[in-house]
């Protein structure tokens, strides 16, 4: 391929990943998905995602002005930030094309939307729980969709459920039983808590891939 055919190919797709941009509203969410893989991001997928579903891993919040399109997560780098779209999508897995990996939800009831947003401002700084504990002090990234998403009649949206830590067997992976060990603790499998890939099959919210 030609370095002016390359050049088009990459123009069309900074076009296309704009014009996406654009079409999000405020409030949607925005769920990172793999192949499975080694490290952090990858135990996460294997104790989360079932065989032959999108290897979610990290979920962020859409906030939407006029102006401009951000993003809020919880990051281990960062803790609880905004950050713009475009760094977000930079920084989210590719597919060999140069397609960003990112499966979209939309509130099927939008009408919170806004004040879930606000809400999710309330924890910028706080850092990132790399425990997973039901814990406001320090926030990972789907607990902050949690704590921040509440229906008109002030109940979750996407409620906690036992946390799993482990494979397809039902036996908790050995990455969790060392990660959890060098910490002091035991894996809390079954503890209150949540996941991405459990919030992107909520029946609140439509998805559709980025």
């Amino acid at each position: 391929m030609t370095n002016y055919r390359i050049s088009i190919l990459f123009t069309l797709i900074v076009i296309s990943v704009a014009c996406k941009a654009q079409s999000l509203q405020n409030g949607d969410l925005l769920f990172n998905y793999q192949e499975p893989k080694s490290g952090f991001g990858g135990a996460i997928v294997e104790a989360t995602n079932k065989k032959d579903e999108l290897g979610i891993s990290h979920v962020a919040i859409v906030m939407k002005n006029d102006s401009c399109t951000q993003v809020i997560e919880a990051t281990g780098k960062h803790g609880v930030w905004i950050c713009p779209i475009d760094t977000f999508l930079a920084h989210a897995e590719h597919s060999a094309d140069g397609k960003p990996l990112i499966l979209v939800g939309r509130l099927k009831d939008a009408s919170t939307a806004s004040k879930s947003v606000e809400r999710a401002l309330k924890y910028l700084g706080r850092p990132y729980d790399w425990l997973f504990l039901d814990t406001d002090e320090e926030i990972y990234c789907s607990e902050l969709v949690h704590l921040s998403y509440f229906d008109k009649d002030g109940e979750y949206i996407f409620p906690q459920q036992p946390m799993s830590f482990h494979g397809e067997d039902g036996i908790i992976l050995p990455y969790w039983i060392d990660y959890y060990k060098k910490k002091g603790l035991e894996v809390p499998e079954g503890a209150p808590g949540t996941n991405p890939a459990a919030l992107s099959k909520s029946d609140k919210i439509v998805t559709w891939r980025y």
